[in-house]
């Protein structure tokens, strides 16, 4: 399991899944997220990851319907409210990833299209690059922050023996490892100045010096800016906008 998960480390739930297979599932996507965190090539399938995070809560969808979930919920508005909160965090920091993600990706196709080209404009495209990474890494700054607001949450519920609340603060803990991965990332990847020094001080822009600096570029950032990735982080999003709504029809009816 990931170090960052190891914290939130908390009992299995007892549910009897025979009778519940909703939950059952829910184990069974939890289990396959962890699974994913503590493969040591995770940073290279990150849309795997996010795959599975959205399976995880297309089942906690489910797991919300259940008529003894929604009575185990039931008197505790205080925690689901928390739980809609956090939620509601969790949708934000995602967002901020899938547009980081969104940006750069533009960004370098920008810049490949450039150096393909041998265009004129190439100092201008490198500056607008190196704007929109430096804009990224404080995005990350603030999506780290809502995940460390969740992650408080979670550490002090997480002696709680409630079964029912024990599957939402794993959910939570696994959540805020995957996107806090991606989020570090697209951070805390390796500096281009180096590449971009060599090429803008050359006084022979040779094919051979434009295309080893579009190489070194993609490897640096063409696998975090998977467009794949972009659109699992949408229908996680999706998925936690329907669970959150599942919590708020649950507060409402009680």
């Amino acid at each position: 399991m990931a170090a960052s998960t190891k914290s939130f480390h908390v009992r299995s739930t007892s549910f009897p899944s025979n009778s519940h297979p909703s939950l059952a599932g829910v184990q069974e996507c939890l289990n396959l997220v962890k699974a994913w965190e503590a493969c040591p090539s995770r940073k290279a399938q990150s849309a795997a990851g996010i795959g599975r995070l959205k399976d995880l809560y297309t089942s906690i969808s489910a797991f919300l319907q259940l008529p003894l979930t929604q009575q185990a919920l039931c008197g505790k508005e205080c925690m689901v409210r928390e739980l809609m909160d956090d939620f509601l965090c969790l949708m934000d920091a995602c967002g901020m990833v899938k547009e980081s993600l969104q940006h750069i990706r533009e960004q370098h196709q920008s810049l490949h299209s450039i150096l393909r080209r041998s265009d004129s404009g190439l100092e201008t495209a490198i500056s607008a690059y190196q704007c929109s990474r430096k804009r990224m890494k404080k995005d990350m700054v603030k999506c780290q922050r809502l995940l460390t607001s969740v992650e408080k949450h979670v550490s002090s519920s997480k002696d709680n023996n409630d079964m029912v609340d024990h599957v939402f603060i794993e959910v939570r803990a696994v959540t805020v490892a995957t996107i806090s991965l991606l989020s570090s990332i697209l951070s805390g990847s390796k500096t281009t100045q180096s590449i971009f020094s060599r090429l803008l001080s050359s006084k022979n822009r040779g094919a051979s010096e434009i295309e080893k600096a579009d190489v070194a570029i993609f490897r640096l950032y063409g696998r975090s800016s998977n467009r794949e990735t972009e659109l699992q982080l949408e229908d996680v999003i999706r998925c936690m906008i329907q669970a959150k709504v599942s919590l708020l029809n649950i507060v409402t009816e009680c």
